[in-house]
């Protein structure tokens, strides 16, 4: 594994880590409220979605998914020629995208004081996601006969 790899790598367990393992729960209304703090060993669930759930407090995850964001936005550059890791790249960006938007409507919903729990906690499938492009970037742009 080269050097840009490996920072590839690190910037995706940083969202792994942000998204999945390490929690802050909060609330932010009426002021921001620290609520609990808790560390996973194994990041379960792979991929979990509500549209309202029960928790009533905010979490962190959005921390992880803008270290995947940047992880996309920098691979961009090197997957750009090739005809499977660019679309590849392309939906990991936008997924990781609208668990941003999601994350973050959850706290101006909070901020509004109608927050029912929506979540989206896909930090262990886009943490795969990323790795597999990362991986196979190298070797494909050796063979080129894979561009566009």
């Amino acid at each position: 594994m080269n050097t840009q790899q490996k920072f590839f790598v690190s910037l995706s367990i940083l969202g792994l880590v942000f998204s999945s393992m390490l929690r802050i729960t909060f609330n932010a209304t009426p002021d921001f409220e620290f609520v609990d703090f808790w560390l996973k060993a194994i990041p379960l669930p792979f991929f979990d979605y509500a549209g309202s759930s029960n928790e009533t407090h905010l979490t962190t995850t959005f921390v992880g998914y803008i270290f995947y964001f940047f992880t996309g936005i920098l691979l961009l550059k090197f997957t750009k020629g090739d005809r499977l890791l660019f679309p590849l790249l392309c939906g990991f960006i936008l997924l990781t995208t609208c668990a941003i938007y999601i994350e973050c409507s959850s706290i101006i919903q909070d901020i509004n004081s109608n927050y029912q729990g929506q979540h989206m906690r896909i930090g262990p499938f886009l943490f795969l996601w990323a790795y597999l492009i990362i991986t196979k970037y190298p070797k494909r742009l050796e063979h080129r006969k894979y561009s566009l």
